[in-house]
């Protein structure tokens, strides 16, 4: 399969939602009739087939075009370069179609079509080299049969909100959104795109595309010749998606989808598409290396009309990473929503955050959405989650977010009015990236809750942080939505771990916000508490911020050593001089009275300066975690 389709194995179910109220499950239940087959490696495989086992057909999209709802088609091992489009959707649970690889065969889906360039020496633009010995740089003609309505060498990055949020000042922002869509790999790696012909001098190596968008120059490491290896180039927009808007009751199962030139959001056309529809299931998949978004899950635009259903999708599973902005993305429609089980890694390798769209998930206008389990790691130039307006009654919970540099941080909540709940997560070590030119230095904190009201955040773990853990801010204190402004009140942090943190807990607004029940260990506790509303704003130390602002009476200060392993997903950690008088908040249920991610018993053993060890991400070694999924993994 090309992703894993990974099973809970702590026994430990919480579906319910910020309310309390349980999460509308569904499931596929339809018992399949006809299944079609497709397997381009049989001598008999034909698209005139009748798409038996005997007789497959060559092309997915050929089963496509056959199959009906309670019918399914399966398709075994091989590289298929083509995008799938679906005709028709399923009727209900027990009528869907179903599209899956077939158990134990790797089935790759790509956007992309070999080229073997006709190479010569480039000639005919100026590089400007002086004093140097001039690189080998070669150009080689692409074949206009390589695309079927859309050559990506010919259409830019720049998308249509380009004026209204970017960074237009910047010269080096603007470089690399003006870079073409397509993208070259050789060997199996991306080929860097450079905007000028004449960085193809300054580069180690790269590619530049002529006007035409038809013949392409470029320099390979080393200067090395073109023969002797492979190279791919992107020809297609998407590798699954309808051409119709609003299908409903599809499952993709076990695919890897990859090497598409799809362009930035907004609006959001991912590798992989639900074109607006409703109550997919896009299960244990990997997409990797998309030019924009690996999948896109809503409505696609704020500016477009949701359909007559929509949202309801189960996203579980997937491996998704090496995406140039976002990995999965929702405007509007994500509504009764399951994000869990995901791996998503290195997202945002386009370094265009100021966009505002980056982020390993991003979602408008989300209700009764459950984003659970899910492994974030290795994300530069884009955020962990980003919650942007007007979400009700979601629940993130016993998620990872780790190795994060953002300017917007591991989780940024942005504007939303409605209770919405961030609990029993792990935070591990987010930081801002490298100040780009024309832009100041950012302070990205691990949950940022912007001018929000009624967010929990409660029985997390923050480890590592360099700017503020916990963030109540009032940063758009005068942009308005749904004809109001956000207020910052009613935000509480409540039973959470800070461990090495700068700032463990800055508020926007001393007023109807409240942070107690906490465990801080020592260099946390001595750390920067902010205050930023009354002014002047203040900063103290713990013994300050209870004496004077009265927050955080209930919470312990601790001798607390932790570490955490990004690779494997394994936490280690032991706390020492607890007092055993201190009263906590912020659990309720069977894990009444433990403090962060942990159960009962996992609380206990930390009482007893116990050294934990958790596997959170495979095998497992305990089960004193409760929400933080156990699962197997691939290699990080």
């Amino acid at each position: 399969m090309g992703g894993l389709h990974l099973k809970r194995t702590n026994g430990m179910e919480d579906d319910t939602l910020a309310d309390g109220t349980p999460f509308p499950r569904w499931r596929d239940a339809t018992i399949y009739g006809r299944v079609y087959h497709v397997d381009q490696s049989s001598p008999l495989s034909s698209d005139d087939q009748l798409g038996s086992r005997e007789r497959p057909f060559l092309t997915i999209n050929a089963a496509a075009a056959q199959v009906q709802p309670g019918e399914k088609v399966v398709v075994h091992a091989g590289l298929y370069r083509e995008w799938v489009r679906p005709r028709r959707g399923g009727e209900s649970e027990a009528r869907m179609i179903a599209f899956e690889a077939a158990p134990g065969e790797e089935v790759i889906v790509t956007g992309a079509e070999a080229w073997v360039p006709d190479a010569r020496p480039s000639e005919g633009w100026n590089l400007r080299v002086e004093g140097e010995a001039r690189p080998r740089i070669w150009m080689a003609n692409l074949s206009p049969l390589l695309f079927v309505g859309y050559n990506p060498f010919q259409i830019r990055n720049s998308y249509q909100f380009l004026f209204r949020y970017g960074n237009t000042s910047s010269p080096s922002w603007m470089k690399r959104v003006l870079l073409f869509r397509g993208m070259v790999f050789i060997d199996g790696a991306p080929l860097p795109q450079v905007l000028q012909y004449q960085d193809l001098g300054r580069a180690e190596q790269g590619f530049w595309v002529e006007p035409s968008g038809l013949r392409l120059h470029f320099r390979l490491a080393g200067d090395s010749h073109p023969s002797g290896h492979q190279f791919e180039i992107t020809a297609r927009e998407q590798a699954f998606a309808p051409e119709e808007y609003g299908l409903g009751f599809l499952r993709v199962s076990g695919f890897t989808f990859r090497h598409t030139a799809d362009g930035l959001p907004v609006p959001q056309r991912g590798c992989v598409s639900t074109m607006r529809g409703h109550h997919w299931i896009v299960e244990g998949n990997t997409i990797e290396w998309t030019n924009g978004v690996a999948l896109d899950i809503g409505c696609q635009s704020w500016e477009a009309l949701p359909g007559p259903e929509t949202g309801r999708h189960i996203v579980r599973g997937n491996e998704i990473r090496h995406v140039g902005v976002c990995g999965i993305a929702g405007a509007l429609g994500v509504w009764d929503t399951v994000i869990e089980e995901n791996l998503i890694e290195r997202i945002g390798f386009h370094n265009v955050e100021r966009i505002f769209e980056c982020a390993a998930i991003k979602f408008h206008f989300a209700r009764n959405t459950l984003i659970r389990g899910n492994f974030i790691r290795h994300i530069n130039h884009a955020c962990g989650l980003w919650l942007d307006v007007d979400h009700v009654n979601c629940r993130v919970t016993g998620n990872i977010f780790a190795g994060i540099r953002s300017r917007m941080g591991g989780v940024y909540s942005e504007l939303n009015f409605a209770a919405n709940q961030v609990d029993r997560n792990l935070f591990w070590d987010i930081a801002p990236p490298p100040a780009a030119e024309g832009e100041e230095p950012s302070d990205p904190a691990a949950v940022r809750a912007d001018c929000n009201e009624k967010l929990e955040v409660n029985n997390n773990f923050f480890g590592q942080i360099g700017g503020p853990a916990v963030n109540f801010s009032l940063m758009q204190h005068q942009r308005r939505v749904k004809g109001r402004t956000g207020l910052c009140r009613h935000n509480r942090a409540v039973g959470n771990i800070f461990f090495r943190c700068r700032t463990p807990v800055a508020l926007g607004r001393l007023e109807m916000n409240a942070s107690d029940g906490n465990l801080f260990d020592n260099e946390s506790a001595a750390g920067s508490f902010s205050v930023a509303y009354p002014e002047p704003g203040t900063i103290q130390n713990l013994a300050g911020w209870r004496e004077y602002f009265t927050q955080d009476g209930l919470s312990a200060q601790v001798g607390m050593d932790a570490a955490f392993d990004v690779a494997s997903g394994e936490l280690r950690i032991r706390i020492t001089g607890l007092e055993e008088e201190v009263r906590w908040l912020g659990s309720s249920g069977p894990n009444a009275g433990a403090v962060g991610p942990f159960d009962r018993d996992g609380w206990r053993m930390l009482q007893n300066n116990q050294l934990v060890v958790l596997r959170l991400w495979g095998t497992p070694v305990g089960s004193n975690v409760t929400g933080l999924r156990k699962k197997g993994s691939s290699a990080g």
